[in-house]
Order: C-alpha cells, then sequence, then structure tokens
C-alpha cells in the first residue's frame, strides 16, 4: 500500500550563520548561502514571509468595479476584486463547489459575476454566491455560507495589500511611516503607463538586494550613473517594515530617462514637491516584495513573486498624475526603455551571483560600509529567521 509522508517545513540554516547577518553592519556577513540556494529554505519563506502582508499591485488595477487583479504565492492562488461598492476584496481563487480556479489571467474585467469554468457556479463581486446550478434539494446546503473564501486585506498609501495569515500587525503599522513618503507622491492618485513581466534566474532576495545599493551602477549602469552619481543620497528611516534611501540627480538631470539630458522626457513634476525632491530619486523595499522608485514625475513599482529558489517573476509598473497622462504629447517611453534596460542590466548580475552562491565551498561575504540599506532588508529577512530557529531549537539556542 503506498504511503503518503508530510513535507519537513523547518527552517534548514545554521543559527550561527543567521546570527552574523544580525551584527551591526562592520561586523556583519551576508545571508547564509543556503537561504539563496536550498528549495527546502524557499518553502519556510512562502509559508512564513509570503503569509504576511504581501504588496500584490497598485490600487489602479482594481479601481473599476469587476476590476481584478490574481497572484500566485507558492501553491496559493489570490485575486483581488473591485465591488460595486468600490470596495476592493481580496478571495482565494478557488470555487467552493470543487475547488476549481476561477480565474486564470493575471488581470482582467467581470462585468456583474465570477463564473466557475467547470460547473458555472457564480459569485457576486463581493464574493457571495449568486449561482449554483443542480445543489437545489441538497440537504442543510445554505448559500448565504458558500460564498468565497475572503482574504484579509487592505490599501495604503495606493498599494493593495494582503494577508494570508489573517494575523498579522495592523496595516497602518506595518507600513508605517512609509505611507508619508507615498502620500507625498500622490501613489493612490497616480494611474498606470505600462507594465512590464520579467523572468529572473535568481533567488527573490537578491533582487532587493541588488536594490539597495548602487555600488555596481558604474560598472553595469553606465547610463543611469551619469544621471546620478553612485555615491550620492543618503539613508532613509522610520517605523515600519520598510528600508531604502536616496539618490541626487545629477545637474542637468530632471528624472531618470532616456536622452534626459537632450530635453527628451521633460514632464511637469509630480504636484507638491519640494526643491529636494524634485532633485532626489528615493528607492525603498517594502518587505517582502515591494520595491518602490519614487522620482520628480513618476513613480515606478516592481513586485516581486518567487517560482523556484532560483526563479523569481518580477512585475515592473510606471505611474505617472492622471493630468500628465492626459496631455497631448505625453510620452513614457524615456523612462520605461531606460528602466527596461536598467531591469534587465541587474537580473544578468543578479543571475551571475545566483549560480556563482550554489557554488560548494562558497561562505557568506561581507558587506562594505555603503551598503546599509542591503544589511537593512537582509536583517527583516534574518529577523523573521531567527524567531523561527528559536520555536525550533530553543535550549540549544540559549545556550
Amino acid at each position: 500500500m503506498a504511503t503518503t509522508t508530510t513535507e519537513d517545513r523547518t527552517l534548514a540554516l545554521d543559527p550561527e550563520g543567521v546570527r552574523a547577518t544580525l551584527e551591526p553592519l562592520e561586523r556583519a556577513s551576508m545571508l547564509p548561502p543556503a537561504a539563496f540556494a536550498e528549495p527546502s529554505v524557499l518553502r519556510w519563506e512562502l509559508d512564513n514571509l509570503f503569509a504576511g502582508w504581501v504588496c500584490v499591485g497598485h490600487v489602479a488595477a482594481v479601481s473599476e468595479p469587476g476590476s481584478y487583479v490574481m497572484r500566485e504565492i507558492g501553491e496559493t492562488s489570490v485575486f483581488v476584486l473591485a465591488g460595486d461598492d468600490g470596495v476592493p476584496r481580496a478571495f482565494l481563487n478557488v470555487c467552493r463547489h470543487r475547488g476549481s480556479r476561477l480565474v486564470q489571467e493575471t488581470e482582467g474585467t467581470v462585468r456583474r459575476r465570477i463564473q466557475c469554468p467547470y460547473h458555472a457556479w457564480s459569485y457576486g463581486l463581493d464574493g457571495s454566491l449568486a449561482g449554483a446550478p443542480h445543489m437545489d434539494g441538497v440537504e442543510n446546503f445554505d448559500r448565504d455560507c458558500m460564498g468565497l473564501l475572503e482574504v484579509r486585506s487592505a490599501v495604503v498609501g495606493g498599494l493593495v495589500l494582503i494577508d494570508l495569515s489573517g494575523e498579522a500587525e495592523d496595516p497602518a503599522e506595518y507600513v508605517g511611516e512609509l505611507v508619508e513618503m507615498l502620500d507625498l507622491y500622490r501613489v493612490d492618485s497616480l494611474r498606470p503607463a505600462k507594465g512590464v513581466v520579467y523572468e529572473v534566474e535568481a533567488n527573490w532576495k537578491s533582487i532587493p538586494e541588488n536594490y539597495n545599493e548602487c555600488l555596481h551602477c558604474p560598472g553595469v549602469h553606465p547610463e543611469l550613473n551619469r544621471l546620478s552619481d553612485y555615491r550620492s543620497g543618503e539613508s532613509v528611516e522610520g517605523p515600519g517594515w520598510w528600508c531604502g534611501g536616496s539618490m541626487t540627480l545629477n545637474e542637468g538631470a530632471e528624472t531618470m530617462g532616456r536622452h534626459v539630458r537632450d530635453g527628451a522626457g521633460h514632464r511637469p513634476p509630480i504636484a507638491g514637491l519640494s526643491p529636494h525632491e524634485l532633485g532626489s530619486v528615493y528607492y525603498v523595499a517594502l518587505f517582502p516584495n515591494a520595491l518602490l522608485s519614487l522620482h520628480p514625475d513618476y513613480v515606478m513599482l516592481h513586485t516581486l513573486w518567487p517560482r523556484a529558489v532560483d526563479h523569481t517573476e518580477v512585475t515592473c509598473e510606471w505611474f505617472f498624475e492622471p493630468r500628465t497622462m492626459e496631455q497631448a504629447d505625453f510620452d513614457p517611453s524615456d523612462a520605461i526603455d531606460f528602466w527596461d534596460q536598467v531591469n534587465r542590466e541587474d537580473w544578468r548580475v543578479c543571475e551571475l551571483a545566483q549560480k556563482g552562491v550554489r557554488t560548494p565551498g562558497y561562505v557568506a561575504g561581507r558587506y562594505s560600509t555603503h551598503e546599509g540599506d542591503v544589511h537593512a532588508f537582509d536583517t527583516m529577512v534574518a529577523r523573521r529567521y531567527m524567531e523561527a530557529l528559536r520555536d525550533a531549537e530553543p535550549a540549544e539556542l540559549a545556550a
């Protein structure tokens, strides 16, 4: 007779290696190589790090009744659907009849109902059961209890968040003071111009690590480095699960875009920004999977979706003010083309690092004193690792 086993979901990491990451920057070592190379670590991360608040995208994607976005987190599929009342709600992407997936596209719009492609059960935009063919006469079948399974969700600063655990802290506390920056850049009122999906053959954590430093910029991004000195700017700190900092635009550069020094890409800035903000670009990582680039005239959002220990799907979107997009000569291509190139340059070095970190005998490297934001992100990861490791081996780790 065949037998089944329960997959081990413990965290297979050396506590000492994780502790080394939690040291002050000058003494710290990077996350252990197994954190990037061991499939069981990714399974644990999906069960834990991605079970709390995760950014599924920008609120503009669910601004009209019936509009939805669908995201895959490990084995779980979730969609966020805008109701008739204008409120977006998140649901597990499963029919209550036999568990069929309901929506297959990552974004879309339904008219009045979500209908299952299998047996045509249907649900209202609020998730309630609207139709269940052939269920008449079934005993104790309560339609009021057979709506879609709702997932806790929130909209903060224009970002749509979901909490699969249902137990994460208050979303405003989670985002913390980052919401002040999101409000300053009017993120909730911006509208999308374009989105691109990338397939990156690297662990998801290597992408925010790369994003949070520019020491690689002179060699990897010469075009970016001509617009902003890689040593410029400063870190930004505050309460909440985020980290990041700024870079200063060079004289003559109004934004990050292709050929901006030749006058192309000139757009009115986002309303309300100070002279300092007009001369800066802020790069912020909201743990675990959102990267926000706040430019004087637009905002770029990356969301990260782990598919394997060495494969991450990255969605990149560009957002502008509606009044800017309404102009007859509106053309976002300078920003989109510029960042598409920079993205691909980043993915290449992330993939090289992924190949290297899996090499037998490799040990975790050290941070430079210019990698404080990388260390800040890794510290958020390492703290969650240590919570699990302490729970697993309390006596040994306390010694």
